[in-house]
């Protein structure tokens, strides 16, 4: 049976970026532990490619225990701020920490890390804060601390803002999603129409997984008051389908 249409359909990349950068000023907050010469900071990266970050980990030089990151980024995004790594309190030339990060291939091969040391630049009115992975499209990384978010007169990467999806990329994302809703059409429209024995099987499964109490007011898939309420879903999901895919096209990128 197809994927459910009144699921989550995921929003369109290229319409992301203003909230990105409110999300991203939003994280950098106080330091996460202080001791000695050193602070606990968050860690976050920004993927300025149209390439799927498999996963990002900083790690100290020379120390594969002490690590922080992890999480996957999509194009033209940014991760969610991950605590802690140890940094100096106040900066001084010298200060090395390790990145390893890989990119998606395909669920059937196996992940290919690359592991770089970089030198950290000095910090932001010597403010030290969140360590960023910053990876560019012409295949250069970054890595900074800045207690600025991107967008800020004194933020340190190289590209003052956050990532802006290519036009190119919009489509492709767009044609995925426009793709994805017109494929649940038919099905809702033999649903409406002219539901075979096994969609109202499947139906009536799902519905007393997901909705078991109302469940209780029907005897099985043949009652006809179900079937009934399965053909005005029907019904309700090709009208609010054919609204959403018209309102897309007008959105076309």
């Amino acid at each position: 049976m197809p994927t459910r249409p009144y699921w989550n359909v995921r929003r369109l990349v290229w319409l992301t970026g203003t909230a990105l950068l409110i999300a991203l000023a939003s994280m950098l907050t106080a330091a996460c532990a202080r001791s000695g010469d050193t602070v606990g900071v968050s860690v976050s990266a920004i993927n300025y490619t149209d390439q799927e970050l498999n996963g990002f980990i900083f790690e100290q030089p020379g120390d594969d225990t002490k690590v922080a990151g992890g999480v996957p980024v999509r194009p033209f995004q940014g991760a969610g701020r991950m605590c802690c790594f140890s940094l100096p309190k106040t900066w001084r030339p010298g200060i090395k920490v390790v990145l390893r990060y890989d990119w998606w291939q395909g669920e059937d091969k196996p992940r290919q890390y690359i592991t770089k040391e970089f030198e950290v630049p000095p910090y932001p009115d010597g403010q030290v804060g969140t360590l960023w992975a910053l990876f560019y499209p012409d295949g250069s990384i970054e890595v900074v601390s800045s207690d600025f978010a991107p967008g800020h007169e004194k933020w340190p990467g190289k590209i003052k803002g956050g990532p802006t999806p290519t036009l190119e990329y919009g489509r492709k994302v767009w044609q995925e999603d426009y793709d994805q809703l017109a494929g649940l059409l038919p099905y809702c429209e033999r649903l409406a129409n002219e539901a075979s024995e096994k969609d109202f099987q499947e139906e009536w499964t799902y519905f007393v997984d997901r909705r078991k109490q109302e469940s209780t007011q029907f005897s099985g898939p043949n009652d006809p008051k179900f079937r009934e309420l399965k053909a005005r879903e029907g019904a309700e999901c090709v009208s609010s389908l054919k609204e959403r895919l018209t309102a897309m096209e007008k959105a076309k990128p």
